[in-house]
């Protein structure tokens, strides 16, 4: 009953929530022309009190950026550095502090703390957002991308006493998603961009929206359908266009030939003078299905390219799935966690924003130096610090594994229940060889190895894997599953699953996970003939295969000196 009572309660809070952001929608998007110039002189030296306003933007070609201004108080002749607030896609700038980014978004809520700390906060609604005009062009170098250049252009002519650094503005960026998007973008072309908090976006469009050429069709069914619901007529036409093509199987060559260049990746991966001046520190869930944690990865070996200082957090929630993936969060699609550990430490994340920021923007020396390197979180409640992200790992060889149809994976929701009701039920605790399962109604689970003492399984597994199937273009989906010691369950970890198009071999990198081993849990693969968050990109019910080859899997040991840093704490 507490089982059912919870989920009573989320559905309740998510449609409040819905509510809310609904009714935000509609507010934000009025008509109301706004000033474009500030009301006070440049350089008062006046006491300057808190308050917000809002104003509009004019972007390079004349299109207005709607921007909500929080003024921080200051004595005369103080100076604050200047943060941004970019908001996530399909939504809309923080425009008060009991708006839906003040109340229930974790970026919006550092940013509300930072303005009572003494920053200057600018949160503004980017092209064809909000109240902002323009088409949607999913961060294009050309259209929003240099939208940031005039609005930083805004903020040095208009907004009164910015603290500045050998003639330099002191300006720094925070946003999740699409306005994490828009700070990696951004500071390679603008260097007045000092401090960037990246949280849960994007590498490379194409390995996130169809890795191994297969379409995440059921977040770009969530996106496409809460965008024109709230943003009506002000998507580019092919972003349409690409959501009814990855329903037939595939998002098309001209939708990525548009996409290429709207990456770090691009940048990062040809002679573009990508040159960014900006400290990072980058923040990604190990349960994000939108962007995994592998992209952050790539983010972060592209940035420290340049020299600055750049550090990975990986938390537990991101993007997740609505209807698919549940958490405590009054948001459905989208969580990020209060607190998280890193080794010894708990760790506040608005606090640790704080702390980035001040060290990068205010000066204050060593106010950053509790925010690990690297650290990966493995549940809610642990977490370790690493010197870098594990790659591949222990190698281990999948035998011969039968999918025959093409209905595990489909009823994995209700059954998901029943297993959580099952796993309360005490067990016989089963052999290696006696733990696989599956393969015709349920995912196949393929056992690989046995735990003998506590461990870490935490990085990005890399994987070889042979499929033999009747259909040429037949899909697997393939995950790391993990069955633990006397439970009937086995459980998809990080719930990451992984596309394997097409008959023959396959080097695959798959999404990175973490998650705490202990003595008896079996560890092994899942493969699914259907995932619901490839709901339309399956090779259909009828699908058979064979399926066979190894992965390396990141599995370490708890007090391993040669990723762990800081020693794991037990919870």
């Amino acid at each position: 009953m507490e089982l059912f009572s919870a989920h009573i309660r989320e559905s309740v809070r998510r449609t409040l929530f819905l509510f809310i952001l609904i009714l935000s929608a509609f507010t934000t998007q009025s008509c109301t022309t706004l000033p474009t110039k500030v009301d006070f002189k440049p350089h008062s030296e006046a006491l300057l009190t808190a308050r917000h306003f809002s104003v509009d933007v004019p972007s390079f070609d004349g299109k207005k950026l709607r921007a909500t201004i929080y003024q921080p108080a200051l004595g005369p002749g103080d100076t604050a550095p200047v943060i941004v607030h970019a908001h996530g896609f399909n939504l809309f700038r923080m425009s008060s502090p009991k708006s839906m980014y003040g109340l229930f978004f974790y970026t919006g809520q550092a940013a509300l703390e930072a303005w009572k700390q003494g920053y200057w906060v600018v949160s503004f609604d980017q092209r064809g957002h909000g109240g902002s005009e323009g088409k949607i062009r999913v961060m294009h170098p050309e259209y929003e991308v240099r939208d940031m250049t005039y609005l930083l252009n805004w903020v040095e002519e208009n907004l009164p006493r910015i603290k500045y650094e050998s003639g330099d503005p002191l300006i720094g960026m925070i946003g999740e998603s699409y306005g994490g998007g828009a700070q990696m973008m951004s500071v390679g072309l603008d260097p007045r961009i000092d401090a960037i908090i990246p949280v849960t976006t994007w590498h490379d469009f194409q390995e996130s929206l169809a890795p191994n050429q297969v379409p995440k069709s059921g977040w770009l069914t969530a996106m496409v359908t809460f965008g024109n619901l709230f943003n009506p007529g002000k998507y580019d036409p092919i972003i349409n266009k690409a959501y009814f093509d990855a329903r037939g199987g595939s998002l098309g060559e001209s939708f990525f030939n548009y996409m290429g260049t709207h990456a770090a990746s691009h940048s990062c991966n040809c002679d573009s003078g990508y040159t960014p001046k900006a400290d990072a520190l980058i923040i990604q869930g190990f349960r994000d299905v939108l962007f995994p944690i592998n992209q952050a990865a790539k983010n972060f070996d592209c940035l420290k390219q340049s020299g600055v200082d750049v550090r990975l957090i990986g938390t537990q929630d991101g993007h997740l799935l609505p209807l698919t993936q549940f958490t405590r969060s009054v948001v459905p699609g989208w969580h990020m966690e209060d607190t998280i550990h890193c080794g010894a430490r708990k760790i506040n994340t608005v606090q640790m924003a704080l702390d980035w920021f001040d060290e990068k923007l205010k000066g204050k020396v060593g106010a950053a130096d509790g925010i690990p390197n690297v650290c990966l979180t493995h549940d809610y409640k642990s977490g370790s610090v690493f010197s870098q992200i594990p790659i591949g790992g222990e190698l281990l060889s999948i035998p011969d594994t039968k999918l025959n149809s093409g209905l595990p994976g489909l009823f994995e929701l209700p059954m998901g229940i029943w297993d959580r009701l099952v796993s309360l039920i005490p067990s016989r605790k089963k052999s290696i060889e006696d733990a696989g399962s599956g393969g015709s109604f349920r995912p196949a689970f393929v056992p690989l190895k046995e735990i003998t003492e506590d461990g870490l399984v935490a990085g990005v597994p890399i994987a070889e894997i042979k499929i033999d199937s009747p259909k040429k273009d037949a899909v697997v989906f393939i995950g790391v599953g993990l069955k633990r010691a006397n439970s009937r369950r086995v459980e998809l970890i990080s719930d990451q699953i992984n596309p394997v198009y097409g008959n023959g071999s396959h080097s695959v990198e798959l999404a990175g996970i973490s998650s705490r081993l202990e003595q008896g849990d079996i560890i092994g693969i899942l493969v699914n003939g259907y995932s619901n968050q490839y709901r339309f990109s399956g090779s259909g019910w009828l699908t058979k295969a064979n399926i066979s080859g190894s992965i390396k899997l990141p599995i370490q040991d708890l007090y391993s000196d040669e990723y762990v840093v800081q020693s794991y704490v037990k919870p």
